[in-house]
């Protein structure tokens, strides 16, 4: 068994078994229970309609903690600078990212609101925005929030294989706009402003509703470095300087 990825991530670590050519994907249960997660169960119906649609490869829950994955090996390691330069790539890309919209949103059931609110509820760290939870409701709600999102888009949960994209990692998914998964695509990538709105031409989403969601990222990397990961360095407290901003000027 060799480990792909040696840092706990709070939620999992994925393992690949060379024999069979599958990869496992461990949960850590506790974080599920104390971080509000759904069952692993939940998910069923989420990996069959991923897969039916060619968004991602098979996943088969195996256990209340295990999930075996296809193995799914890239061509070659996607770039930003390719994804970019490439125009057709381009629009597969943001192809895919419209047909996780059209996953059924009855699985799916959770909200954007309802995610942070799991991470901030009734905990005196985050009184600021507790107090301004009904804003934030109002703040996301200027777009539908009806949409299926994969909630956490950046290279490493996107293979590339003979021009096909497929996605890893839905633990994520969540209820929202159309313009979150490229916010967070965006965020999480630090896109520049030319790329955002090369993203917003394909993808016919208006550049305002993807910039209208980067606070909303800044907001749950600054909630999940501090819950789930524990941590308290200088990018953490940058990121809470974004967050105060955010909390006093906008909402």
């Amino acid at each position: 068994m060799i480990t792909l990825k040696g840092q706990n991530e709070g939620f999992s670590s994925v393992y690949k078994i060379l024999t069979n050519q599958k990869v496992y994907k461990i949960y850590n249960q506790l974080s599920f229970a104390s971080y509000h997660r759904r069952k692993l169960s939940d998910f069923r119906k989420i990996y069959d309609q991923t897969y039916k649609l060619n968004l991602s490869p098979r996943h088969k829950v195996i256990s209340k903690n295990i999930i075996e994955i296809d193995e799914l090996n890239s061509d070659h390691q996607l770039t930003i600078k390719k994804l970019f330069n490439d125009e057709k790539l381009l629009k597969i890309f943001l192809a895919q990212t419209r047909k996780i919209n059209s996953i059924d949103k009855r699985i799916v059931k959770e909200s954007l609101l309802n995610e942070i609110y799991s991470y901030v509820y009734h905990n005196p760290k985050y009184y600021k925005i507790n107090q301004k939870i009904h804003q934030l409701k109002k703040y996301l709600k200027t777009y539908p929030q009806d949409f299926v999102c994969h909630g956490d888009l950046h290279l490493k949960n996107i293979y590339l294989k003979k021009n096909k994209i497929f996605f890893l990692d839905w633990d994520y998914c969540v209820l929202s706009s159309r313009g979150y998964d490229l916010a967070m695509f965006a965020y999480l990538e630090k896109l520049n402003e030319k790329q955002v709105h090369k993203l917003s031409i394909y993808s016919k989403i208006s550049v305002k509703e993807i910039f209208h969601y980067l606070p909303i990222c800044h907001l749950l990397d600054y909630l999940y470095l501090t819950i789930v990961s524990g941590r308290n360095d200088k990018k953490v407290k940058k990121l809470e300087l974004e967050v105060d901003k955010f909390i006093s000027n906008i909402l």
